[in-house]
């Protein structure tokens, strides 16, 4: 009977560890990228004449850098990069020095906004039938970096076509110039894992930024802004 037992024991310490080295390894970081959607409001800070008057929205992208601290706590490094623009109509001033009429003018914070960021974030997980590893992850969390508008400050210019303004020249456009600002905000997502390593992502965030120029034109009218964007964007993760 002892030796019965014995085997028994060994039979059974054998089989655990080879079902031990089966399971996956232990997953520490994981890199991905992301492509989707944001949401921007119109600009404040500046006289309401050249902030615009709608929202907009435009491409975002990022790529990530993942440590996972435990299976709860992980932390992202984030850069990312979208272009924030708004619209707005314009009344321009005839050559003797009356109102004529109404345009639709551009008006262009950042040809690129540049994001870097980090992003303190808590994990639910959900595991694999036998606990082998965690399938998915459910996650959300705060951000703070900063952000670099690049644009180059300048201002185009059409001509009316047609009617009694016939060849007027106006301003379609007006780039704000470069900038650099603090950005807050927060996020949630979720990971869906399609195996140990490769996976799946959705994420949904909200962003404050608040950035100070080098535009000197106007008096120095738009040295300041300030706006939210809200990106929506899938994305694949790669862990090791």
């Amino acid at each position: 009977m002892k030796a019965l037992l014995l085997t028994i024991a060994a039979l059974m310490a054998c089989a655990g560890s080879s079902f031990a080295q089966n399971l996956p390894p232990e997953y520490d970081w994981e890199v991905g990228i992301n492509g989707g959607l944001s949401v921007i409001t119109r600009p404040l800070g500046p006289a309401q004449g050249y902030q615009g008057t709608s929202t907009n929205v435009v491409n975002d992208f990022s790529a990530r850098v993942k440590r996972d601290f435990n299976e709860h706590w992980f932390l992202d490094f984030d850069l990312g990069d979208r272009k924030w623009e708004t619209f707005g109509t314009w009344t321009p001033v005839g050559p003797y020095g009356q109102p004529i009429s109404p345009q639709q003018i551009t008006y262009q914070m950042a040809s690129h906004a540049l994001s870097e960021s980090f992003q303190l974030n808590y994990n639910i997980p959900f595991y694999t039938r036998f606990h082998s590893y965690n399938k998915s992850d459910l996650y959300f969390g705060v951000m703070i970096g900063l952000v670099t508008t690049i644009s180059d400050g300048s201002q185009g210019y059409s001509k009316y076509t047609s009617g009694a303004d016939s060849g007027a020249t106006y301003v379609s456009r007006y780039d704000y110039g470069m900038g650099i600002g603090l950005s807050y905000g927060i996020q949630m997502g979720y990971t869906y894992y399609i195996t140990p390593r490769l996976g799946v992502n959705v994420e949904i965030g909200m962003r404050y930024a608040g950035v100070a120029t080098n535009d000197v034109k106007y008096g120095s009218e738009n040295s300041s802004f300030y706006l939210l964007y809200f990106p929506e964007t899938i994305g694949l993760r790669w862990r090791f």
